[in-house]
This record gives C-alpha cells, structure tokens and sequence, in this order.
C-alpha cells in the first residue's frame, strides 16, 4: 500500500510549483499562510488536511482547465471528474495519485473527528459543470452560473473551511456576501485566462444589460466588457461591506475571523479596486442580448 503522507507530501511539492511558476504573484502568499497555519493554529492535522485538500481541488481544477495534463485513458475532463465522484463516494482501490490524495484527505480528517465527503461532492460537481463548458463558450443564465459557483464557493468550500476552524458548518450563510465578492475577484482577474479556455461567466442578463456582442466576449478592452468588469468591480466592494456587516453575528474565532481577511477580503478589495481607478465608466448600453446556446 501506498505511503499516503509521503504522497500527499510530493503532490503538495508538485502542484505548488506549478502555481508559483505560472500565477506565483497570485498565490505566493496564500500557500504562505497554508504552510502556517499550523502553527498558528495548533492543530497539525488540521493544518495538513488544508494543505492536502487545497492540492487535491487545485490540482483537479488544473486538469478540467487544461492547466495540467489528462490522465491517460481519458477522452476528456468529463469522464474523468465523474469518475472521482464516484471515488469521493466509496473511496476504495485506488487507481491514481488524485485517488490516493483524496483517500489521504479523509482518512486526516476521520482522525480529527470530521468527514468533508459532502463538501468534496459540491466542489467536484461544480467542477464537472465547467468541465462539460470548456471550450465551448456558452452563455448561461444568471441562475445557472450562480447555482454552479454556489456549489464551489460557498457550500463547498466555505462549509470545509468552517469544519477545519472547528466552526458550526451551517454557519456559511454568514459568509455567502464573501464567498460571492471572492467569486466576483476570480472572475475578474482570470477573464482573459477563462475565455481562451472556453469559459463565459457573463450571464446572459448581464450580456443584455450592457450590451456585449458575441464578437466583444473575447475582448476585454471592449467598452461594453470594461463597464461590465467595472460594474463587478463595485459590486464586490459592497459585498465586502456587507459581509463586515454580518461578521459579528456569527461571533466566529479568533483564527476564523483573522484568516477571512487575509485570505479572502485582502486580495479581493485590490482586485477590485485596481479595476475601479484603471476602467472609466461611460454608462451602461442596450444593445441587442445574445441568447444562451445549449449543447
């Protein structure tokens, strides 16, 4: 049987260099605070359990972006996602190095009292849906793309970040305005990166809205689009506001409240206001609405 520490250990090594080499100004500090957790936590398990899973949905997210290779056997992201649904659910016989690093993940967490099996099955099913989109841009209704980042956000990822606190996990209502602002900062920030991989997360409401042809999805400095990213951009800062707001109801920890603003709030406020003093408005157009094509 495999040495799963040992593996987890060199998957971490792996997927870190790979994010330092390609977006290191992006998450240099955030695999900083991973490796320090920790310690300022007191609780190792739980400061591997963060490391390890933040590896696993990373490394999976590279796969169904095309960031990182298809494993072979495998026509496409699709098949391959569903098959470690199918895992997360009864994770038995191993076949591969995301297997054994998600076993590794469950059995850290049974050792300190918890089980993220829900949490994986949200996360690894938003997944799916932008695996079935790639390359394809289509554009979806605003529900459709809400639902889709709700499940990787905010009932995935915020519920498993409340769990590793040792936090109520019913509490992530509390944190719905910073999980969307969070949302709203990625989807800023890899516009270009997202639509080259066939990915639109312009709704098909906003597309109206603002006026955004087919032809100016592609293009950022599209004044259509720069309105849109700045209407975004403003809309996130609120959100901040209002999840500053809502913070002292849910009377978190100390470490919960301490680790929201440097991982989440920090990065999110720059991003939004770096596009707010670069992008002039000029007013929001009318323009003819494209309509959603579903395949």
């Amino acid at each position: 049987m495999m040495d799963l520490a040992e593996h987890a250990k060199k998957m971490r090594l792996i997927v870190y260099k790979h994010m330092l080499n390609t977006r290191g100004w992006k998450y240099k500090a955030f695999l900083r605070y991973l490796r320090f957790f920790k310690y300022i936590s007191f609780a190792k398990r739980r400061g591997e359990f963060l490391e390890s899973y933040y590896t696993l949905m990373r490394y999976l997210d590279d796969i169904v972006d095309g960031d990182a290779p298809l494993p072979k056997d495998y026509a496409n992201g699709v098949d391959y996602i569903i098959d470690k649904i199918k895992f997360s659910k009864k994770p038995v016989d191993p076949i591969d190095e995301v297997d054994y690093l998600m076993l590794h993940c469950f059995n850290v967490a049974n050792s300190f009292g918890e089980d993220f099996t829900s949490e994986t099955e949200d996360i690894l099913n938003s997944l799916l849906f932008d695996a079935h989109r790639k390359d394809k841009w289509i554009v979806f209704p605003e529900k459709e793309l809400q639902s889709h980042f709700h499940l990787m956000d905010i009932r995935g990822t915020i519920k498993a970040t409340l769990k590793i606190f040792k936090e109520d996990p019913d509490k992530y209502h509390f944190l719905e305005p910073l999980g969307t602002a969070s949302r709203y900062q990625y989807d800023l920030e890899d516009f270009e990166d997202d639509i080259k991989a066939g990915y639109v997360n312009i709704s098909a409401e906003d597309c109206s809205l603002f006026g955004i042809s087919p032809d100016e999805l592609y293009d950022k400095d599209s004044e259509a689009v720069k309105e849109w990213l700045r209407y975004h951009a403003q809309k996130g800062l609120d959100l901040l506001e209002e999840h500053h707001c809502l913070l002292p109801q849910a009377k978190f920890s100390w470490l919960a409240r301490a680790t929201f603003p440097l991982v989440y709030e920090l990065p999110a406020k720059k991003c939004f206001q770096k596009i707010l003093a670069e992008i002039k408005i000029s007013g929001i157009k009318n323009n003819a609405c494209i309509q959603p094509v579903m395949e």
